[in-house]
């Protein structure tokens, strides 16, 4: 089975995005730590967007230049220590500032179809050519849509082939999400490791163009959230996110799903979610699943997940642990 652990490199998004060194320097490197002990790659969505306002505000910020280098450093060492950086897409920086004390963040425009076709092509071209100027020639081929959010596809498709995407890990069997800014339905999702498509990542189309490699995921019941609310009360140093920024709330109704029947979950290193690895593996491995995609984010990393995280990496040692261009030999050449 390939094993893929992906990383969504990205700040909070909520009232207080967190500093730099917290929500991205020290978790990664504390990640990337435990890869290098273990020889595995890692594959990291690049919040580019982010990135590129960071200089922009940086030219009459100087504080916020020397976070822009600081940044760039650390994604230019993850290309040196054989990571793959891919494309991820947070369109509501293109209209969020830095105020002078903190990043006013809107997110009115927070899905990339809130722009037009147009607007869309431009991002994409944009944030495309930023992250390849940072990969030394290696290509960016792999998509994960911010937040979710990928549906209708075909708002965006065209616009992604034209910028050479042609795979996609974003959608997750069964996942759904109604609020404000994170809205998407998988529950139609096929229960597949891995097929291509056309026009919708949800419908196997064997002769279309773009690959959908989707994120491992598991049922969770509500004791697990009630858990997880009991571990941030209770459990001390151990699991609070080594991130210091705040996100965006779940909407009441997301709230109430999660803490009232079972629901769907991406399979992830983050936080106590990571207490779950080892068993949706074994069930992976049960329904003879030939990839497990493993989803993250530094900013939500805690001393409890990266345990575990290694602690997973310790037993399956010997399996395959891949990046995302493994796949790129499936293609017609």
């Amino acid at each position: 089975m390939n094993i893929l652990l992906t990383l969504d490199y990205e700040v909070f998004f909520g009232r207080n995005t967190g500093t730099i060194e917290r929500t991205l320097l020290q978790p990664s490197d504390a990640l990337c730590r435990i890869a290098r002990r273990y020889g595995v790659p890692l594959v990291f969505f690049v919040d580019i967007g982010f990135v590129l306002r960071l200089y922009e505000e940086g030219q009459r910020f100087p504080p916020l230049m020397r976070q822009y280098d600081a940044v760039m450093k650390q994604l230019e060492d993850f290309v040196a220590s054989g990571h793959e950086l891919q494309l991820h897409v947070h369109s509501h920086w293109e209209d969020s500032r830095w105020n002078g004390e903190n990043w006013d963040v809107d997110t009115r425009r927070y899905r990339l179809h809130d722009f037009d076709s147009a607007g869309v092509l431009d991002i994409l071209r944009r944030y495309t050519h930023g992250l390849r100027e940072l990969t030394g020639g290696r290509d960016v081929f792999a998509f994960r849509a911010g937040g979710w959010v990928i549906q209708p596809f075909t708002q965006i498709g065209t616009q992604l082939r034209e910028v050479g995407i042609c795979i996609d890990s974003t959608v997750f069997a069964g996942g759904t999400s109604d609020s404000e800014t994170h809205q998407f339905d998988f529950s139609r999702c096929p229960n597949d490791s891995r097929w291509f498509f056309k026009d919708d990542p949800l419908v196997p189309t064997p002769a279309g163009d773009l690959l959908e490699v989707p994120i491992a995921s598991i049922q969770l019941s509500p004791l697990f959230y009630w858990r997880l609310a009991l571990a941030k009360k209770l459990g001390g140093a151990l699991h609070h996110s080594i991130g210091d920024g705040k996100a965006i709330a779940l909407s009441r109704n997301d709230m109430l799903r999660k803490m009232s029947r079972w629901t769907t979950s991406v399979v992830s290193m983050d936080g106590y979610k990571a207490s779950f690895l080892e068993h949706a593996f074994a069930q992976y491995k049960k329904e003879e699943k030939t990839d497990f995609v493993v989803i993250g984010h530094p900013k939500a990393l805690s001393r409890y997940s990266l345990q575990m995280l290694e602690n997973f990496l310790e037993r399956h040692k010997t399996e395959k642990f891949v990046g995302y261009g493994a796949y790129l030999d499936l293609f017609p050449s």
